[in-house]
């Protein structure tokens, strides 16, 4: 004697069973294309902000190699004015 309480498979898919998977797998196709675009969009901004801040960061060294340049030239004009302050007393 064979239990019928135990556990079987139904040969007879229902057709919206089937419907159903296909409806859910290409949604989940589209989903993960959609997402793929996005992740390539944002790669592309993180390339395009790390190049801009690099060049932000070139120029900013630039200024400042500038500005030291400027102050040792001040300092070399204050320390001949002072020096010909000191001649003349």
């Amino acid at each position: 004697m064979s239990d019928r309480r135990s556990w079987h498979i139904d040969k007879g898919i229902p057709i919206a069973v089937i419907l159903s998977v296909v409806v859910l797998a290409v949604s989940i196709s589209r989903d993960q294309s959609k997402q793929d675009e996005r992740i390539s969009l944002v790669e592309t901004s993180v390339q395009m902000l790390q190049k801009s801040r690099l060049n932000d960061q070139e120029r900013a060294e630039k200024r400042f190699d500038e500005f030291k340049t400027d102050l040792r030239a001040i300092n070399a004009k204050l320390d001949r004015l002072i020096e010909s302050q000191y001649e003349r007393q």
